[in-house]
């Protein structure tokens, strides 16, 4: 076991005994009510727009990485990585990786989207309505996944998911946001899901 291998098991360890606390909180149904905000037709814009994004991040993100992977492809796990490794990863899903308990871990995080989106949307979009405070809290939004190991591209890249979710913020307020953010991540572990299933 390499010491980045190490590290994502043991973050997957914290965040799956902090996902089984929140579920026995009970919690839950009242985060999943954020996305009472998309009633009727909204649903009809909100799952293709927040694919749109995502879709629009992840291009985005692979091409600042491709332009300068020394630079906007580095990441922090890389002066832990060994040679083999990817040294960008996203600790957050780094549950996804651990043979069989991926499939556990999977719908742990699944069902804990709304509350992280939630809690995100507090801290970088609560308060903040001015041009100016937007573009910086949206660049703060994505640049704080580089805390979790992203690449720098995709920190930036991520900036374009928090504009869009800041425009939510601005219509109909955090719930508004964090309804929108949770489709977004949902999608996101679609495709990992589907990265699983490819991989069996």
């Amino acid at each position: 076991m390499t010491l980045l291998e190490g590290i994502g098991i043991a973050f997957s360890a914290v965040l799956t005994v902090n996902f089984l606390f929140y579920l026995r909180s009970g919690k839950l149904k009242r985060d999943f009510a954020c996305l009472r905000t998309l009633k009727g037709r909204r649903w009809l814009v909100a799952i293709p727009a927040s694919l749109l994004v995502l879709a629009g991040v992840i291009a985005i993100g692979s091409i600042l990485y491709d332009l300068s992977p020394a630079v906007l492809g580095w990441s922090w796990t890389r002066l832990i990585a060994e040679p083999k490794e990817s040294g960008g990863q996203n600790l957050m899903v780094s549950g996804l990786k651990i043979p069989g308990f991926a499939w556990v871990f999977l719908p742990l995080l699944g069902l804990n989207v709304p509350r992280l989106a939630l809690n995100e949307e507090w801290a970088f979009r609560k308060g903040f309505k001015k041009p100016a405070e937007i573009t910086f809290q949206s660049f703060k939004f994505g640049m704080a996944h580089c805390l979790v190991g992203i690449p720098i591209a995709f920190g930036l890249a991520l900036s374009i998911a928090g504009a869009w979710f800041a425009l939510q913020y601005l219509k109909g307020g955090v719930r508004r946001s964090a309804a929108y953010h949770s489709i977004h991540n949902w999608a996101l572990l679609l495709l990992a899901g589907l990265w699983l299933l490819s991989r069996h």
